[in-house]
């Protein structure tokens, strides 16, 4: 693996280390490569290397990568995961009944589960809380370590209502993530043979992301370090420090650091992701310690950022972006649409749907996304057009989550072989629909029938599971005929496919959910004051994390980038981020 002289030295270090990464700097690169070197270390031995990430897509790009540059077995060596998953594999599961209340066992419960919705329901029915403008808040929630809540800012919930919602997860022997994180540090405090072993069983530990680490969790990982047996390889990038609500904080790195001993000379300055005129907004934005430079091909690029303010989003897009990916040839699975939140995204997916742009994100389904067939069906209708491997395993995730749902069990034998079998009975039976039904609204109601069949024959579903898949398929014909944007006699089973075929739509997101991806093109809308920074933001230290989520959004995009003000609302005033309290693009 070919190594930059700044990463060949993070790697080759020996001792506790923090890695500071820029954006596009390759830190997946180093991760993998210190995980090759650190596998040598543990290879004919029973120590194994933990690798904890932020999101399960990074979990799934450093096991792919692992196959490439790695030997046969390498994986066995390993164990890559999320913190929860880790928590979860490593303590919880096999010391719950150690526990007061879970002497008999417990279950997680994901925030996409009907369960989940249930609980929080009753909670806001309770508090009198309007649910669709606190249910996001509940996913967020996370503990301190003496388990009580984190308040989110700015939120409804309060303690007494934080502290309702686990009681009621307790009383059906449920665990939310907060919950889990909490129960595994509690755990290792009362019990400290537990930390010991396993300090004893994984040599190294790599984190990645180490900005967005709470302190909760940093608290698991001290009680690791204490025992003296494992080392440490810690990457991140205090700049992109952006979940503040879950309790992260950037001052936890150097903390953290101090307390391991760390080496903390190490930083990845070479950003390989953006041209140099993006990167020199995003060092005016931030700058960092050590400048942040454009490397590779994309260093002799030369399009400047612009800056557009006209009556509404709308016009913009239609005059500006648009035409800007056709004269750039930027396919639309390369284009980014990034706002503050949500809400300013609806009416431009309603927009560019109407256009004609295919999208990924809000606006983009004509019937809800959350229908339990929703996505199912959209994978499977994506692989009959463009049969793609990592389809199969959209399709594996969508049915664990189904039959999770369902089961109220992790069913993780969908992943094996049988599981594979049933996963392409499904995609014959698809198939074979398709050549007699090339209507979408028959394809899904006909489908539903059909894959329930075969997933109760298989054992992955119960008999009483028989009308599940019918019922959502109905749903979601419904609302199509309610909306009056589709032309649901002529949609097709190419059309419900292009909900799933990401590399084919313009993807819209927030900037928070865009932190980790990378787009040739980017446009930044709702660039005002009151969105970012938000009008919730008081404190310094709150319109700083702002600051950083802007500099997030800036560092997405690799050619062509532009940011977007409008005059849809008379209280819209462009950003501070725009004047002079940053990058200082507005006219006088």
């Amino acid at each position: 693996m070919i190594l930059t002289d700044e990463q060949r030295d993070a790697v080759n270090c020996d001792t506790n280390a923090l890695l500071e990464a820029c954006p596009g700097s390759g830190k997946t690169r180093v991760i993998v490569a210190k995980l090759l070197r650190c596998i040598d270390e543990v290879r004919d031995t029973p120590r194994k290397i933990a690798v904890i990430t932020y999101t399960n897509a990074a979990v799934y790009e450093i096991e792919s990568r692992l196959r490439i540059y790695g030997s046969a077995g390498d994986l066995d060596y390993c164990e890559v995961s999320t913190i929860h998953s880790f928590c979860l594999n490593n303590i919880l599961n096999r010391f719950y009944w150690r526990i007061d209340g879970y002497e008999n066992g417990f279950r997680m419960l994901p925030p996409d589960s009907d369960e989940f919705r249930g609980i929080v329901q009753a909670v806001c029915q309770h508090f009198r809380l309007n649910f669709n403008f606190v249910r996001d808040d509940f996913e967020r929630l996370s503990r301190s370590v003496d388990g009580e809540p984190i308040l989110l800012r700015n939120s409804s919930i309060t303690r007494a209502i934080a502290h309702d919602f686990w009681r009621r997860l307790r009383e059906v022997k449920a665990v939310d993530f907060s919950t889990l994180i909490y129960l595994t540090n509690r755990l290792l405090q009362l019990f400290p043979s537990l930390s010991h072993a396993l300090a004893c069983r994984f040599k190294w530990v790599l984190v990645d992301e180490f900005q967005d680490t709470t302190e909760l969790q940093v608290e698991i990982l001290k009680k690791l370090h204490n025992d003296g047996n494992s080392r440490f390889f810690l990457v991140g990038d205090p700049h992109q420090s952006i979940f503040g609500f879950a309790g992260a904080r950037p001052s936890l790195m150097p903390e953290f650091s101090a307390f391991i001993s760390a080496r903390n000379d190490f930083q990845l300055s070479q950003n390989w992701r953006s041209n140099p005129q993006i990167i020199a907004h995003a060092e005016r934005l931030r700058p960092r310690t050590v400048p942040m430079v454009s490397a590779g091909e994309i260093a002799d690029d030369a399009c400047e950022p612009q800056y557009v303010h006209q009556p509404t989003v709308i016009e913009t897009l239609q005059d500006y972006f648009l035409p800007a990916l056709a004269e750039f040839g930027i396919d639309y699975g390369k284009a980014a649409i990034l706002a503050p939140d949500w809400f300013t995204l609806f009416p431009v997916g309603h927009f560019l749907r109407n256009y004609g742009v295919p999208i990924i994100g809000p606006g983009a389904r004509p019937y809800r996304g959350t229908q339990i067939f929703a996505r199912l069906a959209e994978y499977v209708c994506a692989y009959l057009e463009h049969p793609n491997p990592r389809l199969i395993r959209n399709i594996q995730r969508e049915l664990h989550r189904i039959i999770s749902d369902v089961s109220s069990s992790d069913r993780f034998d969908v992943f094996s072989y049988s599981g594979l079998v049933t996963i392409f009975r499904i995609l014959q039976a698809g198939a074979t629909l398709r050549s007699r039904i090339p209507s979408a609204e028959h394809w899904l109601t006909t489908a539903a029938q059909e894959f329930s069949t075969i997933l109760i024959r298989d054992g992955f579903l119960p008999e009483s599971a028989i009308n599940l898949l019918s019922e959502s398929a109905t749903a979601m014909c419904d609302q199509m005929r309610r909306n009056r944007d589709i032309d649901l006699p002529n949609m097709t089973v190419a059309d419900l496919g292009l909900f799933a075929a990401t590399d084919k739509s313009v993807h819209l997101l927030t900037m928070h959910a865009a932190k980790g991806l990378e787009f040739e093109a980017v446009a930044l809308i709702g660039l005002h004051d009151g969105q970012i920074p938000n009008r919730r933001s008081q404190t310094a230290e709150d319109i700083d994390e702002n600051r950083r989520l802007f500099y997030v959004a800036i560092t997405r995009a690799k050619k062509y980038l532009l940011y977007v003000t409008d005059q849809g609302r008379p209280a819209n005033i462009p950003s501070r981020f725009l004047g002079v309290d940053g990058l200082n693009i507005l006219p006088d």
